[in-house]
């Protein structure tokens, strides 16, 4: 099964009869990226590498430390290839790069046993996100981490002005995934009582004017539904899911009783997202329009409004682990709206710092030039 999440299920159906997608659409300057990646960078391979069943401890970690290395070149290498297929019309600076860069300290700290990356922009408004990165439930730690999900965790810091705790949780199959919540509502009891001195960061108290956001990406959704669940209900909460993996119905027995100790594949633990909140929350969700890996979270959000709960969702030109540079600064920028609006904060959100050239006008330029030509 993929390192990325369990089930390969279309979240929408493809259009067209045969499958053509022109490459001067945004559709088909992505699928011209992938597959200028799958051709050119071998360590994109790490998307296909199958989830550990069996092996020693120390086998595991050393597949996982693998694909993690071979995973964490890959933002470099999307960067690399939209320049070298898409052009250099367009500015394909990373979030970091365009956000982040030289306005984020961070520190690396222990709450309980729980590893964790605090980062503090400059002028924080007080707010406080809790992240949980993505990786199948068995990796996606260390150079990953580090390579990846980090950076772009800085840059929602700079964007929005949160201060972000990026969690190192427990993986599985070593640990149960329920670990990775256990951790995950662990550093967040902390963060909302005060106990980590956030407020000399920067931090406003936690209440229901400024809830704490649990932010995750894949598998790191799933992680944070059933971390708000093991959260005590006085801490107000809020959800900002990316391509969360919350139905895993249909994934094969014996994984999920290796992974979660149970072959229900409808149990809260396993597929959270068939079930209500306990209270009501503000919930949103971003989607990709081109994933295949996990099911749309739509039957969650119909759920947390049945509660009383307020949500909302945006949908993103990418499959489950490629978006080009523009999508992910745009991903990131909706995050930190979404951060600003539901914990009442405020931040200037100037336009994309990395620029970006009007297609449209392009287009017309060329057209006038064409006609322009001598018979």
């Amino acid at each position: 099964m993929p390192n990325s999440d369990i089930v390969n299920i279309p979240s929408e159906e493809t259009t067209g009869d045969d499958g053509f997608t022109p490459v001067t659409t945004d559709e088909g300057k992505l699928q011209q990226l992938i597959e200028w990646l799958e051709e050119h960078v071998p360590a994109y391979s790490y998307t296909t590498v199958m989830s550990p069943m069996q092996g020693s401890p120390e086998e595991i970690q050393s597949l996982r430390e693998s694909v993690n290395d071979r995973g964490a070149r890959v933002p470099d290498a999307i960067i690399h290839g939209s320049m070298m297929v898409l052009g250099a019309a367009v500015n394909h600076s990373s979030p970091y790069l365009a956000y982040a860069s030289g306005s984020v300290d961070f520190e690396d700290i222990e709450v309980g046993n729980v590893p964790v990356r605090v980062f503090t922009p400059n002028n924080p408004t007080g707010a406080v996100v809790v992240a949980a990165h993505g990786g199948g439930f068995w990796m996606g730690n260390g150079a990953l981490r580090d390579n990846a999900f980090a950076p772009n965790m800085a840059a929602l810091a700079a964007r929005s002005g949160a201060i972000v705790l990026d969690v190192d949780y427990r993986l599985a199959p070593e640990y149960p995934v329920s670990a990775s919540s256990d951790d995950v509502a662990v550093v967040s009891t902390a963060a909302a009582s005060g106990a980590l001195g956030l407020s000399a960061k920067g931090a406003r108290p936690i209440n229901a004017d400024n809830p704490l956001v649990l932010y995750g990406v894949s598998s790191g959704g799933h992680t944070v539904v059933r971390a708000s669940s093991k959260i005590g209900n006085d801490t107000a909460v809020a959800l900002l899911l990316v391509a969360p993996a919350l139905d895993l119905r249909g994934a094969p027995a014996a994984w999920l009783e290796k992974y979660f100790g149970t072959s229900d594949d409808q149990s809260e633990e396993v597929s959270p997202g068939l079930y209500a909140p306990q209270t009501p929350l503000r919930v949103h969700v971003q989607s990709a329009t081109k994933d295949t890996v996990v099911r749309p979270a739509t039957e969650y959000l119909s759920k947390v409004r049945e509660v009383g709960g307020v949500t909302s969702n945006s949908k993103f030109l990418a499959t489950h682990q490629v978006a080009v540079p523009t999508v992910q600064r745009q991903q990131i920028t909706d995050a930190a709206r979404f951060i600003l609006e539901v914990t009442n904060t405020e931040r200037d959100l100037p336009g994309d710092p990395a620029g970006e050239y009007d297609k449209e006008a392009i287009d017309r330029e060329n057209e006038a030039s064409w006609g322009a030509r001598p018979e």
